[in-house]
């Protein structure tokens, strides 16, 4: 097993334990994953943001292709009704299970917030250890982005009667597709 393997390993056991699943995959292999996620979930529409990696998978023909709609432009209009969001993400922490957003693009951070169910997708190669390691990268970098964000399993809160509550401002399901590098 390989380092790439067992950091993998660590990322999907956390976010097992925050409520959140995953998958390996290639990009020839991502589409037909999260088209029977959608699928198996009831999802009959998604937002999506498009960059080269998710079109190099041919993520939004295969949404298509099985019946899915989806949503590429005007993203603000249709996030708050579409069932799925997917988006990519530039990071993850294996200690943590989360997957992080960073820059300007306000659709992505839409989607990721606004749909009952979101779908991250990651390569590899950029999940690092632990939180400090994530810090490393970011104090490295030459210009901060105006938005970071963590994304850790499905939205939750506890302040409302500190009761528990999965879903109230943000998706009721999350799953984050880890793209190997090839």
């Amino acid at each position: 097993m390989g380092a790439a393997d067992v950091m993998y390993e660590r990322f999907d056991k956390n976010l097992q334990a925050v409520n959140g699943n995953s998958w390996l995959a290639t990009v020839p292999e991502a589409a037909d994953i999260i088209v029977n996620a959608f699928k198996e979930n009831g999802i009959p529409d998604t937002c999506l943001c498009e960059t080269p990696l998710l079109k190099e998978m041919g993520l939004k023909k295969a949404l298509e292709d099985a019946g899915i709609t989806v949503y590429t432009d005007h993203i603000r209009l249709h996030s708050e009704t579409a069932k799925g969001g997917i988006c990519e993400t530039q990071c993850g922490i294996a200690d943590l299970g989360s997957v992080l957003q960073l820059g300007d693009d306000v659709d992505a951070r839409l989607v990721a917030g606004m749909s009952e169910y979101y779908i991250g997708i990651v390569r590899l190669s950029t999940i690092v250890d632990d939180y400090d390691a994530m810090f490393d990268q970011l104090c490295a970098m030459e210009e901060l982005p105006t938005f970071v964000g963590f994304i850790t399993g499905p939205s939750r809160t506890a302040d409302i009667e500190c009761v528990s509550t999965v879903g109230v401002h943000g998706p009721l399901k999350l799953s984050i597709l880890v793209v190997a590098d090839v």
